[in-house]
């Protein structure tokens, strides 16, 4: 890698109006990596690619060439649908845990990192027999270091009261995480994020066609968007929430993530994400996996070669692409805000990929002892 050349960008962000509040430098490199490989290649590529979410990357990629080369047969293993639930749960267990004290303002509390020595989805956890018993001692840990009550009790509790339970948790418990939250409260829900869901559902139902022609036409390095608008995606798009958290501000998209954890360590976790693929065309697949951050999208078109089929096009449609798009949910929301604090709030809520900066412009920044 030469000198200045950043592999994986980050995402900047200048509250206020009269100019562009998000910018980002992720490099388009999907395509440049992908054109001319061989379609086995793809998964482990593109599971490198993208370290965060490797797992689900690796996933959508192997589906999405299935589905270019005809392949028909079952979706995914019990054992694929279970190592991408412990990873999903992995990834929002060490966001909150390890980057939530470190990127929220506030006074970091090491001891949200520190309890999870024990926890019992470690890094390591590769054998579907471990990943089992992982799974089946997490509630436990759940409730002994972050919740104080059973997991099955705190959703039902937030089922029935999804906007109040929470805060009132939060301000009666003594775990970090209760700590944390309650600290967080008041300035996050202050933070407006009107929500335009990606919808999964419409997208299964006729949408992913739409989509896939969309994406052949579409030069590689351009931005998405969905019917004429952008999208936003993450935990409070699952597709099989029944009662879905109103993601109307920033708390309550940070709420989301604790919710999903939730979700998937209780019993029927197995089936919480949802995944699937289809031909669009003769050697045109498109697959979707619902991960930690969202709704992740893989497009492949695969060409005839003499020495087997190649890949002609790809493209890949992460969260971070519909969440910190330029005209996205957040976009707007940054026009509204004058305080760095509060924009890092948003980034945290929204969750991106990548590392992100904050920039005051300067008649703002004299307005804010953080900038």
């Amino acid at each position: 890698m030469s000198a200045g050349f950043d592999l994986v960008g980050q995402v900047q962000l200048r509250p206020g109006t009269g100019h562009p509040t998000l910018t980002s430098t992720r490099p388009a490199l999907v395509g440049r990596l992908t054109q001319g490989r061989r379609p086995e290649e793809l998964p482990l590529l593109l599971g490198s690619l993208f370290t965060l979410c490797g797992h689900a990357h690796q996933l959508a990629a192997q589906m999405a060439v299935d589905a270019a080369l005809g392949r028909g047969g079952p979706s995914p293993s019990p054992a694929a649908l279970a190592a991408l639930r412990v990873a999903t749960a992995r990834d929002q267990l060490v966001r909150i845990a390890h980057d939530w004290p470190r990127l929220l303002p506030g006074t970091p509390d090491e001891a949200l990192a520190q309890s999870l020595v024990h926890c019992p989805l470690g890094p390591a956890l590769r054998d579907p027999v471990a990943q089992q018993s992982a799974l089946a001692a997490l509630p436990a840990w759940l409730e002994k270091h972050w919740l104080g009550l059973p997991a099955a009790e705190w959703l039902a509790r937030q089922e029935q009261a999804p906007v109040e339970w929470a805060t009132h948790w939060a301000r009666g418990s003594t775990t970090a995480l209760a700590r944390l939250l309650r600290a967080q409260h008041g300035p996050a829900a202050r933070l407006a994020t009107p929500s335009r869901p990606l919808s999964l559902s419409s997208l299964e139902a006729g949408g992913f066609q739409e989509l896939s022609q969309q994406l052949e036409q579409l030069p590689a390095h351009a931005l998405p968007q969905w019917q004429g608008a952008v999208p936003d995606t993450g935990p409070w798009t699952r597709r099989r929430d029944a009662s879905p958290l109103p993601a109307h501000n920033a708390w309550m998209r940070l709420l989301s993530r604790l919710t999903d954890l939730l979700h998937l360590a209780v019993p029927g976790g197995e089936d919480w994400l949802s995944l699937g693929r289809l031909q669009p065309a003769p050697g045109q697949g498109i697959a979707w996996v619902e991960m930690a951050r969202g709704l992740l999208i893989h497009w492949v078109q695969l060409s005839d070669d003499p020495a087997g089929p190649r890949v002609a096009a790809c493209r890949v449609l992460a969260p971070t692409d519909w969440n910190f798009h330029p005209h996205g949910v957040l976009a707007h929301a940054l026009a509204g805000v004058t305080h760095e604090d509060d924009a890092r709030r948003l980034a945290v809520a929204f969750d991106p990929c990548v590392a992100f900066s904050v920039e005051m412009p300067q008649a703002t920044a004299q307005e804010s002892p953080h900038a």
